[in-house]
């Protein structure tokens, strides 16, 4: 996104609207793959030969389950979106869309959750647990913690 800042009165503008979903580069990405434009609601005001961007962002993405790999739709949102970018006298215009992007790739969780009831996938046989159970028989009962109540120190 480019901001005209010519254009900008001293009041300062806001601008509304989505760029392509292509500006997040995660085309390659196995956990994390674009599911719309992505949205701005920003305010865009000159101060002392500088452009001041402040505003909301929101991005739906299809992700992948950490626990069972499975993708789910969710949106990503930037609600404090904040730039000073240098513009003296002359300056036509500032492109953002790199700031946008890394914003948005911050706020992706590190390890999305498709539910919070997930139960994810058998560490045996890798069956999806939310699908049924897998009739995997497991040593020490259904807890793997349990080996250690026996433990006397």
């Amino acid at each position: 996104m480019k901001i005209l800042v010519a254009r900008i009165p001293e009041e300062g503008s806001y601008y509304e609207g989505s760029d392509p979903a292509e500006i997040l580069q995660l085309e390659n990405d196995p956990l994390a793959q674009p599911d719309g434009e992505v949205g701005y609601d920003l305010y865009a005001q000159r101060v002392s030969g500088e452009l001041v961007v402040r505003g909301t962002l929101l991005s739906p993405l299809r992700m992948r389950c950490a626990r069972c790999t499975e993708f789910f739709s969710t949106t990503v949102g930037v609600s404090d979106f904040l730039r000073a970018y240098p513009a003296p006298e002359g300056t036509d215009s500032v492109d953002i869309t790199d700031d946008l992007r890394e914003e948005i790739l911050l706020h992706v969780p590190h390890f999305a959750v498709c539910d919070e009831g997930c139960k994810g996938m058998c560490p045996q046989c890798g069956a999806n647990l939310n699908r049924g159970s897998c009739g995997c028989k497991t040593e020490g009962g259904d807890n793997p913690w349990s080996a250690l109540d026996g433990l006397n120190l």
